[in-house]
C-alpha cells in the first residue's frame, strides 16, 4: 500500500477544484473554530443525495483541512506514512534536489539509508528529520547574516 501512496501521478488541481477546495477550507475552518474539542470528537459527514453517512475522527479532519488548503493554493498533494521507504528519486523530489546530490548526502552519511539489492532506500521519517535540521541551520545562517547587515547599517 505504501508504494501506491507514493507512486501515484501527482496532478496540479484545475481552477474548479481550487475553488471548491477553498470553499471547503473556509467552511471547515469555521466549523473547527466553533468546535474547540474536535480532536476528541467524531465528525459525521452526510451526503445530500443518498443519505450516506461517514464518521471521521476529529484529528483526521484537521489533516483533511490541511490537504484542502494546499489544493486551494493550486498545489498537488500526496500522503505517505512516516515509516514509508522512498526511492532515491522520490527522496530527491521531496527535498527538491537532484538525485545525484541526494546520493552524495547518503554516501556522506548525512541521511540514513539501507540497501535493497543494489538500490538505496530512505525512510521518510529520516528524510524529514534531515530536512528539519537543514532548515534550522539555514535559518540560523540567515539570522546571523541579517544581524551582521544591521550592524553594518546595510538593512534597508
Amino acid at each position: 500500500m505504501t508504494a501506491q501512496l507514493l507512486d501515484h501521478q501527482l496532478n496540479v488541481p484545475d481552477d474548479r477544484t481550487v475553488a471548491q477546495a477553498a470553499a471547503a477550507v473556509s467552511e471547515l475552518g469555521r466549523f473547527m473554530r466553533e468546535s474547540p474539542n474536535l480532536a476528541d470528537a467524531v465528525v459525521k459527514l452526510k451526503a445530500d443525495d443518498n443519505n450516506a453517512e461517514l464518521e471521521i475522527p476529529g484529528e483526521a479532519l484537521r489533516l483533511l483541512v490541511d490537504v484542502l488548503a494546499e489544493i486551494a493554493n493550486g498545489n498537488a498533494v500526496t500522503i505517505a506514512p512516516v515509516h514509508a521507504e522512498l526511492t532515491t528519486q522520490q527522496a530527491a523530489d521531496l527535498l527538491n534536489v537532484s538525485r545525484p546530490y541526494l546520493v552524495k548526502l547518503l554516501e556522506e552519511e548525512r541521511i540514513p539509508f539501507r540497501r535493497v539489492g543494489n538500490r538505496r532506500r530512505v525512510q521518510l521519517q529520516d528524510l524529514l528529520a534531515f530536512k528539519r535540521n537543514d532548515d534550522r541551520e539555514r535559518d540560523a545562517i540567515a539570522d546571523k547574516l541579517t544581524a551582521k547587515a544591521e550592524l553594518l547599517g546595510l538593512d534597508y
